[in-house]
């Protein structure tokens, strides 16, 4: 006669919330879920009952109501993978027992659990109300999954509120040993964390400027991917400037959540999950519960698929933002603590950085506020002593802050210089130029002109040439430097010879260094980029005009322009002529003089022809121009 094995029915699993502690031995390890996901109801039961003690919680994201954070860590020791005890959120009750921060990314969490160096024997899971023999984890997926397969016992709180959502999300009732019925409201928001977004970290001005610059470097029909640190929603606002964008992101929001109901995520392109927005987690209020319960345009997977490394890279065009406190002047990041003190968490900011990199059209972008709360720059010579490196310079790409955008891809240690000083704050750049030098990142003869005032973004435009060729038209920056090397020795003798009056074979560094490192406020030069694109695109022409400081500012400022051979003809030195010169008017220059060779025709029709009152004289085959500017219509319009 063989053995019949007794399948229990769910029914028979159903126990109380008094009966829950019974299922509990001292000194286990006990997972809970994070955000609306937390079993609360089940922690309070358990911090009631004074029968459990030397129980250590496992938790991603500390948030809510969490009872046995008051209590002594005798009894209740919490074990987080993202750190509030820094951030004043824990602080004011004095909550003893949150005090192990797990410094690992969460694609780890999965093989520290398989390896047996991260040990759980319960699982306390927030579900929904079982349909078929299924159970949906709702919006705590995140590893939740993973803690189900390892730990011993499994007990879930099946809420009604719960909304059953779509994608992996899904276990058997089979796992579940034990269940307690809790139909209390899911928490929102602000019951997570009370006034914690809403706390001002900076001014409302930094953010959006933040933000701002953020948008410029996003297309449309790019998909986002975002760090858990608050200050990645600054851009939020700004996305209603792109189209069809897609969302493969950790943590699902109510910003987010509107940014779909307006129809600026679409997920229309996305490479991989067409049409559908991809997360792990969520936290919002009814509305967006609501939203979630059976929706077939959302799912949710768990963090092992969202930030694996293969199923990114398939993803085109990702975007991946995340915030950090401070970086180095070689461009290492911190983003979970500064000196010996925790304040957030790696979460998967490294994988989303990697992800970037690898993705068709990807851009991994890294962001900070200029300065900190206290006053002091977040750009530094040298990361404080004890804080942790979360990204290594060789893999940050795109650095964001309210002064602009610095990429360090596939720049050397002096350019990375250059471009994070440029996106210091003000305050700071002067000083942070000589400790540079004093660590030989730069050279000593570097001027640090441009240091002296905030580079003119706004200056920026992208220009249409007579041939209909797109370039990029920016104020010229120091790490141009190499661009401007090559843009010379791009020249034919021809060209220099109609410029520098003589022959000229190199253009020695003082002269780059004097060219591309200006004080905007006194000088201006402008570059045209061909492809239009800051970073990746060629100097095909510049113009400029320079002040000579031995005058007193009692000089004419002097104007120069050059035009790559193979570009001549597309009508860029009119342009960068009526481009220069109303820049000069704006900043009250009331005349610019230049100097041309009467051999150089093309140059002498620009300028004869620019509707630019001038006089001019001519004097051993050099006509020199001087243009009255004040009476010039000139407008800085393209």
């Amino acid at each position: 006669m063989s053995e019949t094995t007794i399948v229990p029915t769910w029914a028979s699993k159903q126990i109380n919330l008094n009966q829950v502690v019974d299922k509990i031995s001292n000194g286990s390890s006990v997972y809970i879920g994070s955000c609306a996901a937390t079993a609360e109801a089940t922690l309070t039961a358990m911090t009631d009952d004074w029968k459990l003690a030397d129980i250590r919680i496992i938790q991603l994201i500390p948030g809510g109501n969490l009872p046995h954070l008051r209590e002594s860590v005798d009894r209740f020791r919490t074990l987080s993978f993202y750190s509030f005890q820094k951030t004043g959120f824990f602080e004011s009750d004095g909550h003893e027992g949150l005090q192990d921060y797990h410094p690992v990314s969460l694609d780890s969490v999965p093989r520290l659990l398989e390896e047996g160096k991260l040990h759980v024997d319960v699982a306390i899971i927030k579900v929904s109300r079982p349909h078929k023999n299924y159970v949906s984890l709702g919006m705590g997926v995140d590893v939740t999954r993973e803690f189900v397969k390892h730990a011993t016992t499994v007990i879930a709180e099946v809420n009604e509120n719960m909304p059953w959502t779509e994608g992996h999300s899904k276990i058997a009732v089979s796992e579940i040993d034990w269940w307690v019925s809790v139909n209390h409201p899911l928490p929102s928001t602000n019951e997570l964390w009370p006034g914690f977004f809403e706390r001002s970290t900076s001014s409302v001005d930094v953010l959006q400027r933040i933000g701002a610059n953020i948008v410029k470097e996003i297309p449309d029909k790019a998909t986002l991917k975002f760090g858990v640190s608050p200050l990645c929603t600054c851009v939020f606002p700004y996305l209603r400037q792109r189209k069809d964008l897609g969302l493969h992101t950790d943590i699902f929001s109510p910003s987010l959540f509107q940014l779909i109901q307006e129809g600026v995520i679409t997920n229309k392109y996305k490479t991989i999950d067409t049409g559908r927005t991809v997360v792990s987690n969520a936290h919002g209020d009814h509305d967006l519960y609501d939203f979630l319960d059976r929706n077939p345009i959302i799912e949710f997977h768990p963090s092992r698929y969202l930030n694996d490394l293969q199923t990114l890279a398939k993803i085109d065009n990702l975007i991946s933002i995340v915030g950090a406190f401070k970086i180095d002047l070689t461009g290492q990041i911190a983003t979970d603590s500064i000196s010996t003190k925790f304040y957030g968490g790696l979460w998967s900011d490294n994988e989303s950085i990697l992800g970037a990199k690898l993705s068709k059209g990807g851009k991994p972008i890294v962001i900070l506020q200029s300065r900190s709360l206290r006053g002091r720059s977040n750009v530094v010579i040298a990361l404080p002593p004890g804080t942790g490196v979360s990204i290594t310079r060789s893999n940050v790409e795109f650095v964001v802050t309210e002064y602009g955008t610095a990429c360090l891809y596939g720049k050397t240690i002096r350019e990375r210089c250059l471009a994070l000083i440029d996106i210091a704050h003000p305050d700071f750049r002067a000083e942070l130029m000589e400790q540079a030098k004093a660590a030989g990142y730069i050279s000593q003869s570097q001027p640090g002109r441009f240091s002296k005032n905030t580079y003119p973004r706004e200056l920026e435009c992208l220009h249409t040439t007579k041939r209909n060729k797109n370039v990029l038209v920016r104020p010229i920056k120091p790490i141009d430097e190499d661009n401007l090397r090559s843009f010379f020795h791009n020249l034919s003798d021809h060209s220099i010879y109609l410029r520098y009056f003589r022959k000229v074979k190199s253009m020695p560094q003082r002269i780059l260094q004097k060219t591309a490192d200006i004080d905007y406020s006194q000088d201006m030069a402008i570059v045209v980029l061909s492809p239009p694109d800051s970073y990746e695109g060629s100097i095909i022409a510049i113009g400029q005009w320079i002040a000579d400081p031995r005058e007193n500012g009692h000089n004419i400022p002097e104007l120069a322009f050059q035009v790559r051979d193979d570009w001549q003809g597309e009508g860029l030195g009119s342009f960068l002529l009526k481009k220069i010169t109303a820049i000069a008017k704006v900043m009250g220059v009331p005349r610019l003089k230049a100097d041309v060779l009467s051999s150089n025709a093309a140059m002498n029709y620009i300028f004869q022809e620019s509707g630019i009152p001038f006089t001019k004289r001519s004097d051993f085959g050099v006509i020199s121009y001087t243009f009255d500017l004040e009476s010039a219509p000139l407008s800085l319009q393209n």
